[in-house]
């Protein structure tokens, strides 16, 4: 018979299902051996078992609970009662060494209040679970100072905090409680930054560039492109809002709404969105002026590096000379004060993009959770990959070799199958990563329900697909 309990040492007696819940009625086969007052051996006689629940991790969808039958000693020396200590358990939070793991990689993917509904607990436990963790892994957390380090901020639990980041492997270097110099000087002199650091990647904060300038001295600066470009793009839409409202208010709202044809590049736009952007800009001079100055710059960004200083003289000197020149001030403004790590992007063509896409992963976090602390985000944020070097690769020919032909093919699959089920294992509902699920019987399970339900109940032969 399949062990539906899979603990070591348990001995299952019965299992129910009732209104949504497992309950496995089961005894712990290991006797209490001396004393727990006068710690004698030999002395202690049963004195009538008393049964005692904890919670477990879900099964196959449904809450689950143990029912404990917890003999109970006597000892004939002293006459203290005493209770059979169990393996496996938390005695006191009452659930299952199990439990509280799956909870604790639970609480850093989804919000404590589904994993408290998954479970079938209270919520305050689990925020107990995850302060615990949170406080352990900030006690033992060692950020990784990346070669190049992308810096921004973002407002996180209702303060600005510090983001940095490793921007060539793409992962979380670490989240500051704040965005101010100070802060940032403070965590590049104690993780030794200095000869580390190969160059940053930033924003036109100031601050942050003075920082670089005192702690990294030499370090090169590259000013994110998105920042820049958007300049451009901001100018056009000046020029637009402007001439919009003189030509009243219904041909201002017309343009409103058409404005999406002048952000969009002209590549990137279908046959019939050209048509009516060029009809467009034929009647509005003004516009189309605007319109080529965005789209020149824009090119700017794609020109060889010798060319680069010359075409952006070039460019400014061609907007300076235009009426459109109050329009695009704060671009032109920009080219003047960060020309140098402007076009520092020409030597290293790196951008801030990853930097930029943590800030909306930790937003959503923060909205999500209604509530985070900052502790809380910021352990969500860094606690897939840090102090990992980079994502793990699965050997490709060492599998075809060992188990299928067709490895490409039903890794895909497999990912379509994990999307359609949410990401979660269809048994126990929990979130995990592609590499511990396997489609079985039709349903998607992980690794650890795998071995919970067994080989016997599932006929399945268990190739790891992954390991």
């Amino acid at each position: 018979m399949t062990d539906i309990l899979d603990l070591p040492d348990w001995n299952v007696l019965t299992s129910r299902l009732d209104d949504g819940t497992y309950t496995i009625e089961a005894e712990y086969t290991q006797p209490l051996q001396a004393c727990t007052k006068c710690g004698l051996v030999g002395k202690l006689y049963r004195h009538g078992p008393k049964v005692v629940t904890y919670r477990d991790s879900p099964i196959r969808g449904a809450h689950a609970q143990l029912a404990a039958k917890v003999q109970r000693y006597k000892c004939r020396e002293c006459g203290v009662t005493s209770l059979q200590p169990l393996g496996s358990v938390d005695s006191e939070r009452r659930m299952t060494l199990r439990c509280l793991s799956y909870i604790e990689q639970q609480c850093m993917r989804d919000t404590f209040t589904r994993v408290a509904e998954h479970v079938g607990c209270d919520e305050k436990t689990v925020r107990s679970i995850a302060q615990g963790l949170i406080t352990r892994t900030n006690g033992e957390f060692s950020p990784l100072v990346p070669e190049w380090l992308g810096i921004d901020e973002t407002k996180l639990a209702g303060e600005m905090r510090g983001i940095l980041t490793d921007v060539i492997n793409r992962r979380p270097a670490d989240i500051l409680p704040s965005r101010d110099s100070k802060a940032i000087a403070q965590w590049l002199h104690s993780n030794g930054a200095p000869g580390r650091v190969k160059g940053v990647v930033t924003d036109m904060h100031r601050p942050y560039h003075n920082v670089v300038r005192d702690i990294l001295p030499g370090v090169p600066v590259v000013v994110d492109k998105f920042h820049v470009v958007r300049m451009a793009g901001n100018g056009l839409d000046q020029v637009r809002i402007r001439l919009g409202k003189a030509a009243g208010k219904q041909i201002n709202l017309g343009w409103k709404r058409s404005k999406i044809l002048l952000n969009k590049s002209r590549a990137n736009l279908s046959a019939k969105q050209e048509f009516n952007l060029q009809m467009w800009l034929d009647n509005e001079p003004l516009i189309a002026q605007a319109y080529q100055f965005k789209e020149d710059f824009y090119a700017w960004y794609n020109t060889p590096k010798a060319e680069a200083a010359t075409a952006l003289d070039t460019w400014i000197k061609a907007v300076s000379g235009s009426e459109l020149k109050v329009d695009f001030k704060e671009i032109l403004s920009a080219l003047k004060n960060w020309r140098e790590p402007i076009l520092a992007y020409f030597d290293y063509p790196i951008t801030n993009g990853y930097t930029e896409a943590l800030n909306g992963v930790a937003k959503v976090i923060n909205r999500t959770g209604r509530g985070y602390t900052f502790d809380v985000i910021r352990a969500r944020v860094l606690s897939r990959n840090v102090n990992e070097p980079s994502t793990q690769s699965l050997d490709r020919d060492a599998y075809i070799k060992s188990w299928n032909e067709n490895f490409i093919d039903s890794l895909i699959e497999l990912g379509d199958r994990v999307m359609a089920a949410g990401g979660r294992c269809e048994s126990c509902m929990r979130l995990a990563d592609l590499v511990e699920f396997q489609v079985i019987d039709d349903k998607v399970l992980c690794k650890q329900c795998i071995s919970r339900l067994g080989r016997e109940m599932l006929g399945w032969d268990p190739a790891p697909l992954h390991t």
